[in-house]
This record gives structure tokens, sequence and C-alpha cells, in this order.
């Protein structure tokens, strides 16, 4: 199933907005919860140092000076905080009375740094505990300082044994802290999310008008006005390339109807003017009664004719064929010398009767890859084309060369009686230069249409030169051995 344009806007722009708002929800619940844990840790360690502060070694004993009313924290009936100290040997020195016979949890930390770890209270309750090691500080019971100074002298450096306190809290009112972070975080994003699909929902709808309008004006177009323009003015600037696109392919469109047209009208024009001849010569015939040889006379007119018309319908197939791409290339090494003598064999008797010169000047060794059928239709359109348009004593010349990966052709005649505006619509359907068009049902004005569809299909091109009654066409084909 497809998605509509509009779908996957809101799609996309609601995933990127939902990543994006769990991102910045991460980020910013990390860092409250770093900040909320800190500050729990940090009383917890003012606690713990309080305590160890408290804690002194006598010579032959440890005592401790703390006294748990001072902190009332310790001795809540609810919901008590716990200490706990031990000596090195693993000795209990003192615990907070609600310990009573239970104990903490003791992990390793290094000596003077105050390490933090999650653990479960005595009763139940979730919390968190900090464990610091030390050595509590010594002080000498000799009065005197001269006396003191000259004991210390003489008396060994006694170094304090390491004492062990772990200092313990619930983390309930740090977890609800939490969790209500964590609910206003989803609660915001949540909203955010539904906000965001409203408001975007909204402006697709809004930024799409001017699709669904142009998608309206296309809707509007007829078949039969396919040269009104879509216009750009109102249209967002990214709409305007794919606007001028179509009005680029309307006017394709309008054009190709329009020589679709232009050939139903001359197709019924070419066609009346044979089938004229065919009636008239046919009703002359049988208007009264005639000789056999009469009769034999105008089957032979109607034949002609026939023929004529034949030839012309031979003619747009094969037209047809070459446009529509239709035409199955079977290309091969030809000697283009060779199939411009086999193509002119039929005109050169008509050619020598009139007094007219021909020249092949074309290289023996020239070659072209192309399909020989194809060319020998193109060469044969061109080469009667010049034996008809040639003055009664005038001159044919071709000439070829080759030109790195292609071969040139050209054939050229005198009796040239168009003009270089005329020779640019040569290759038009059904146009002759004569307007009256008194040649109408004797040539069928496709031959050079041919010719240019047939270049083309070889992977060629071709071109007319008029210039001092001389026409010249010059073909450009491929060489043996280019693609």
């Amino acid at each position: 199933m497809r998605t509509s344009l509009r779908q996957r806007l809101l799609g996309w722009t609601i995933g990127g907005t939902a990543l994006l708002l769990a991102v910045f929800a991460v980020v910013v619940y990390a860092a409250i919860e770093r900040a909320l844990v800190g500050g729990f840790d940090d009383g917890l360690a003012a606690t713990a140092w309080a305590i160890a502060a408290s804690v002194k070694e006598e010579p032959g004993e440890i005592e401790v000076e703390f006294d748990e009313r001072e902190m009332p924290e310790f001795r809540s009936p609810d919901r008590p905080a716990y200490f706990e100290l031990w000596r090195e040997d693993g000795r209990i020195l003192q615990r907070s009375s609600s310990l009573a016979e239970s104990g903490l949890d003791r992990r390793e930390s290094a000596v003077g740094a105050a390490a933090f770890y999650p653990l479960a209270l005595p009763d139940g309750r979730p919390g968190r505990a900090v464990i610091l090691r030390f050595r509590p500080r010594v002080e000498n019971e000799q009065e005197g300082e001269d006396e003191r100074e000259d004991e210390s002298a003489a008396a060994p450096l006694v170094v304090p044994q390491l004492i062990t306190l772990v200092v313990a809290r619930e983390t309930a009112g740090l977890d609800r802290s939490l969790a209500m972070l964590r609910w206003l975080l989803a609660g915001a994003g949540g909203g955010t999310i539904l906000l965001t699909l409203l408001v975007a929902s909204l402006v697709v709808r809004r930024g799409l008008r001017p699709l669904d309008a142009l998608a309206a004006r296309i809707a509007g177009i007829r078949e039969d006005n396919l040269s009104a323009a879509l216009p750009e003015a109102g249209m967002p600037a990214e709409m305007a390339p794919v606007i001028r696109r179509l009005n680029e392919l309307l006017a394709r469109l309008e054009e190709a109807f329009q020589r679709e047209r232009a050939l139903t009208a001359d197709v019924a024009h070419e066609l009346r003017t044979p089938l004229a001849g065919m009636r008239s010569t046919m009703e002359v015939a049988l208007s009264r009664a005639r000789a056999a040889g009469d009769y034999q006379q105008a089957l032979r007119d109607c034949l002609s004719i026939v023929c004529q018309t034949q030839a012309m319908a031979d003619n747009l197939l094969t037209l047809a064929r070459l446009e529509g791409g239709q035409t199955v290339l079977r290309v091969q090494d030809v000697r283009l010398a060779e199939v411009v003598e086999v193509c002119w064999r039929p005109h050169a008797p008509a050619v020598r009767a009139r007094g007219i010169a021909y020249e092949n000047r074309l290289p023996g060794d020239l070659d072209v890859g192309a399909d020989r059928d194809i060319l020998a239709m193109v060469l044969s359109n061109l080469l009667a084309n010049a034996a008809e348009h040639t003055d009664d004593g005038g001159r044919i010349e071709i000439d070829g060369r080759s030109a790195g990966g292609t071969a040139e052709l050209a054939i050229s005649n005198t009796g040239c009686r168009l003009t270089p505006e005329e020779a640019a619509h040569v290759f038009d359907r059904f146009w002759r230069g004569d307007a009256a068009r008194a040649d109408t049902g004797a040539h069928g004005g496709l031959g050079l249409t041919l010719v240019e569809r047939g270049v083309a299909a070889l992977g060629g091109s071709v071109a007319v030169r008029v210039d001092g009654g001389v026409f010249a066409v010059r073909l450009t084909l491929p060489s043996p051995s280019a693609p």
C-alpha cells in the first residue's frame, strides 16, 4: 500500500520530533539525576566526615566522641538513618541505635576517600550508603609542652590504625523526585508530540495546497487545448521546476498532436488525389463503349495510380516503425560505395537521357557500421530526389571521407530552386517545394522524412544546405569500430 506525501511528511516530522524529545529527555534526566544524587551523596559524605572527626586514638584505646543525639536522623522511630564504625581487626567501635542487632554492608574503598553505593537498609527500604576508611587523630595525655617535646623526641612514632565508617540513609525522597521527573518528562514529551502532530497537520495541509491547486489545474486541461501553460505565479519556488517541466511536456504533446492532425489531413489529401484520378479514369472508360485497347490503357493508368498509392502507404508504414522504435537493426560493416552504386542503377538510364553528369568520388574502402536495408532505403531516397530535381544537363556529385569515429557522405545536385528558408522544411512530412502541389500523386513527399528518421535510427545525423542553386545533403554515420 502506497503512502501519501502528506502521510510521509507527518511521519517524518513526528518521528524526528519524538527522537529529538527522547534525546532531550534522556539528557535532562541524566543531568538532574546526577545533580540530585550528587547532592544526596554530599549530605552523606558531610555526615560521615563529621562522625570521623569525632574519633581519636589515645595510647591503648580508640575513643568515639560522637553523640547521635546531636543528629536526630539516627534516632527517628519511623525512617531512621544508620551508621557503623569498625576497627581494623573487625571489632565494632560504635553503631547507631537504629541498627539494634543488625549491621551494614561493607565494601572496599581507598583510605581517605569516600565511596558511595546503593544498598537495602536493615528494615528493607532502598537506601544509599557511603563508606569511609580513615585513620583517627592521635592525642597525647602528658602535660607540659617541654615534657611533651622531650617525650615525643624519645618515643617511637605511633601509626593510628584504620577505622571503617559506613553511613546509610533511605532514598525514598530521591526516588520520588526522580519518578516525578520521569513522569514530567514523559508527559511533556507526549503533550509536545500531540501538539506537534496537530501543528504539523495544519502546516502540511497548508503547505500542500499549491500541489493540490496544481493537480486541479492539470485535471482541467483538455486534450484540445494542451497549449494552455500552467502558471508559476503564486507557486512555491520548489514547484517551479516541476511546473516548467510540465509545461515543456504539454508543449511537446501539443506539438505531437498537431503533427498527428496535420498527418491525418495530409494523408487524406494525398489519398483523395489518386482516388479521384482512378474514379475519373474509370468513369471516362465506362461512359461509352470503347475498343479493347482503350480499356487496357485505362487499366494501366489505374494500376500506375495504385502502385504510387501503395508506395506511399509502404513509406508511411516504414516511417511509423522508425519513429516508434519497432525496427530491429542488424548492424554490420557495409562498403558505402557498393551500396551507392546498387541504389543508383535504377536511375542511371533516365539521368543519362537528360544529359546529367554523374560522379561518384567515394573511396573504395570507406565502410560504415549500419543496417544494410535501412542504409539502402536512405540512399535510394536521396539518389531518387537528386535524379528527379537536377536540371537537364546538370550535375550530381557524391563524395565522402572518414572523420574520426564517423564516416561522412555528401550528395549534391544542381538545379535547386529552393531558398535556405524553404530548405529547412525538406524533412517535414508531405512538404513540397511546389506550393501548388502540381505533382501531387506522383510524389508522396515522404522521401526526405524517411531519410532523416532512417539516419537517426542508424545513430547518425543529416543536414541540408542550399548554395548557388546547389542542393547538398550531408550524412554522418558511425564507422564500423564505433559502438
